[in-house]
């Protein structure tokens, strides 16, 4: 991005400060080759503008390229972020209601691969409803989100164990967790690598690891990325960076754990294994666990085409095919 790009960004969000921008390698596999997939993407609100999306050439990981730095994206999801979102800095009835619900569902679906009580780490947490039914059952927990307002809200209004940081910087016991949820905020982070390498230290044998990501498109691709997402996981990639760190993924999925709230999310959950599961990581995308750039591209073109496609284009069950 030029500078006049950059500018016109930063006006958007009302950035006073000047902010450059980084290229960076794909996070997963470190290739530095990668191909353009959309220039211009949603700043919300029916605007778009210029903020590129890559695919990586190796593994098919697609990001945001070039990114600010993590000072940036403190300030922006301190200031910025609900308001644009939610437009409010003050978390919805809803909004507390919905968390509370799939907090309830999500540990109904993991109890059979729980211990009956544990320590549990909630990243990305916001005000921290979805640890509530783990609470109520005797589990230690801790979550932390960068959102000043929703932090204070979850602390102050409902005595909730959550702390103001970026992911970047938690510092975690080792050892010391038996469960670690990451619900759609991994593709907010500023650095992914750093927040996995912490969670991993943290983590105790066998430890359980749900990722949730946003999965394939609703709509338009045009519509499907965002400026608050810096990376887009699917099934093969929320998999490259679990085993990459020693997670085995057991079950990934579209199946909707936490309810119909986030419609078309998709699940990965994973029981840490540690080195004998992190030394084939190297191996796995040479030996054909990737998508190519092309699988992206036509993954997206499908959605496009799903998009625009009239839903009433169907033979009715019983009815009378045509004559030639």
């Amino acid at each position: 991005m030029n500078k006049l790009q950059v500018k016109k960004y930063l006006n958007y969000l009302k950035v006073k400060k000047d902010y450059k921008m980084k290229l960076f390698n794909c996070e997963i596999c470190n290739e530095k080759n990668k191909i353009l997939i959309q220039k211009k993407i949603s700043w919300n609100n029916n605007k778009f503008g210029y903020l590129p999306i890559h695919a990586c050439t190796s593994c098919g990981f697609l990001f945001q390229n070039p990114r600010f730095n993590k000072e940036f994206y403190m300030g922006y999801y301190k200031d910025s972020y609900r308001a644009i979102t939610l437009d409010t800095f003050k978390p919805p009835k809803n909004y507390l209601s919905d968390q509370e619900k799939r907090g309830n569902l999500l540990y109904d679906f993991l109890k059979p691969y729980l211990p009956k009580k544990g320590s549990m780490l909630d990243v990305g947490s916001s005000v921290g409803m979805m640890m509530k039914p783990f609470l109520k059952r005797g589990w230690k927990c801790q979550g932390n989100d960068p959102v000043k307002s929703f932090v204070d809200y979850g602390r102050e209004k409902l005595k909730l164990p959550v702390d103001w940081l970026q992911s970047e910087d938690m510092k975690l016991k080792k050892n010391s967790l038996d469960l670690i949820i990451i619900m759609g905020s991994l593709e907010h982070v500023s650095d992914v690598n750093i927040v996995m390498k912490k969670i991993e230290k943290a983590v105790k044998k066998n430890g359980i690891l749900v990722l949730e990501a946003r999965g394939d498109p609703l709509g338009h691709s045009k519509n499907f990325f965002n400026h608050s997402h810096h990376r887009y996981f699917f099934g093969n990639t929320m998999e490259l960076i679990m085993r990459k760190y020693g997670w085995e993924p057991f079950l990934t999925t579209k199946y909707p754990i936490t309810g119909a709230s986030r419609p078309n999310t998709q699940f990965c959950i994973g029981r840490y294994k540690g080195r004998e599961i992190k030394k084939g990581f190297k191996n796995l995308i040479k030996n054909g666990k990737k998508e190519t750039t092309l699988d992206v591209i036509y993954k997206l073109k499908y959605h496009d085409y799903l998009s625009k496609k009239p839903k009433n284009n169907f033979i009715k069950v019983g009815a009378s095919h045509p004559k030639n």
